[in-house]
C-alpha cells in the first residue's frame, strides 16, 4: 500500500463516519494540523504512533506483505491496488 493510498483510505473511511478532520483529530488525540497532513498525504511526516492511532479509531490496522507479491482474491475483493 501507498503512502497515498493509505491518506484516501483514512478519508474514506472518515466520511463514511460521518466525521469531520476535526472530530476524528480529536477522537485520535492528535492535533488538527498532524491530522490534516496524514490526510493530504504527508503521512511519511508524521509518526507510525500517530499514524497508528488514527487507523485505530476507524477500526483499520496495517499489515505487512512480501514486497511484489501478486495481490489476493481479498485484496482485489477491497479494491486494492498496488
Amino acid at each position: 500500500m501507498s503512502l497515498m493510498h493509505l491518506s484516501e483510505t483514512i478519508v474514506h473511511v472518515r466520511k463514511k463516519k460521518g466525521w469531520n478532520q476535526t472530530e476524528a483529530a480529536k477522537y485520535a488525540g492528535i492535533s488538527l494540523n498532524t491530522y490534516r497532513r496524514m490526510e493530504d498525504g504527508f503521512i511519511n511526516e508524521v509518526g507510525i504512533t500517530k499514524v497508528n492511532e488514527v487507523l485505530e479509531i476507524f477500526g483499520l490496522e496495517m499489515a505487512l506483505r512480501e514486497k511484489g507479491r501478486p495481490l489476493t482474491l481479498e485484496e482485489l475483493q477491497r479494491g486494492e491496488t498496488y
